[in-house]
């Protein structure tokens, strides 16, 4: 059975006591619970086996699920968990030790890293030296890495650049695979402004997590998203919209690249 699963009960409260101090400064849902069914596994059944790291970003309108369900008509779907806490940085997951314990004791095809919000602009070094150190972890362990691309906050347009800068050094360090959901994202923030992309300063409304689930699905299986049937579930999002957000993830470039 495919399950998508967040921190242990004890490491969970090992984050929310050393992270409480946050949950007073910004507006976060702490958790949010599946809103996709999750495709069952026979046994030895052929699968693409995913793990997602990251905090609120990834598991808002459950990305996890939602990518799960863009697969489930592939020859190899995905069977997906993730290790998600709010507020978190790959250097609090790698710091708790969850996340690395992970990679280690189960095998995955890729490991999907994301780190926190503006992080690979404010502190671009330390960011990077944290994906490096998980991408090391799953290469060591025999799995890929995808680069979860981070979009803007809002108010902070002018970090695309910076941001695009960091992922190029992140990619070059890693020799991840890029996941250009920034590039997406800003392309639909700037063409369609009429599609809502955030529900507060950062966090993705429905439309931005179909997009973000669009170009992790364009990076595993190196397919066009707009050939997906649209009768996979998915948001209630007008026909229209989900072909515009499939639209901008097949047109989406990794950062460097034209």
């Amino acid at each position: 059975m495919a399950t998508t699963r967040s921190l242990p009960v004890r490491a969970f409260l090992r984050a929310a006591a050393l992270l409480g101090s946050l949950f007073s400064l910004a507006s976060c849902r702490l958790y949010d619970p599946p809103r996709y069914s999750r495709l069952q596994f026979p046994p030895d059944a052929p699968a693409t086996r995913v793990l997602m790291i990251g905090n609120s970003l990834t598991y808002y309108n459950d990305l996890p699920g939602l990518l799960q369900q863009f697969s489930a008509r592939e020859a190899t779907p995905i069977y997906i968990e993730s290790i998600t806490t709010p507020f978190a940085s790959l250097q609090f997951h790698w710091n708790l030790g969850v996340a690395p314990a992970r990679i280690r004791d189960k095998h995955w095809d890729y490991v999907i890293l994301q780190d926190f919000s503006r992080r690979p602009v404010t502190d671009p070094q330390n960011s990077l030296n944290d994906f490096t150190r998980f991408a090391d972890l799953a290469h060591a362990n025999g799995a890929k890495v995808i680069i979860f691309e981070n979009w803007p906050r809002e108010g902070h347009d002018s970090d695309a650049a910076a941001l695009a800068q960091s992922y190029q050094n992140i990619l070059a360090k890693t020799a991840g695979i890029p996941a250009p959901i920034g590039d997406a994202f800003e392309h639909c923030h700037t063409t369609r402004p009429d599609i809502a992309l955030l529900l507060d300063d950062r966090h993705p409304s429905d439309a931005a997590t179909y997009l973000a689930a669009a170009v992790l699905y364009d990076t595993i299986y190196q397919k066009k998203s707009a050939a997906l049937p649209m009768d996979l579930q998915g948001p209630k999002l007008p026909p229209s919209q989900k072909e515009a957000l499939r639209a901008f993830a097949d047109q989406a470039r990794p950062p460097g690249r034209p």
